[in-house]
């Protein structure tokens, strides 16, 4: 899976999934994965397909912007 995909509409990127999951974040931390993608969704008006969430998540976690402990997914 691709950061950006020059075929795909931005909203279907790892790139944007990944700033939409900081954006949300930001306020709280989830205690469930699941949650947090269901809350993503409904803030953005967007479908995630899982695995583009799950790349973001790791795209976040790569570059250092969350942490992930027992499926608790903060921000540092």
């Amino acid at each position: 899976m691709f950061i950006i995909d020059k075929d795909s509409k931005p909203q279907d990127t790892v790139y944007y999934t990944s700033a939409c999951i900081l954006d949300i974040l930001k306020r709280k931390s989830y205690d469930s994965i699941e949650d947090l993608r269901i809350d993503t969704e409904k803030k953005f008006g967007i479908n995630i397909k899982y695995p583009t969430f799950i790349s973001a998540l790791n795209f976040l976690f790569l570059i250092d912007k969350i942490k992930i402990n027992n499926e608790v997914v903060e921000c540092t």
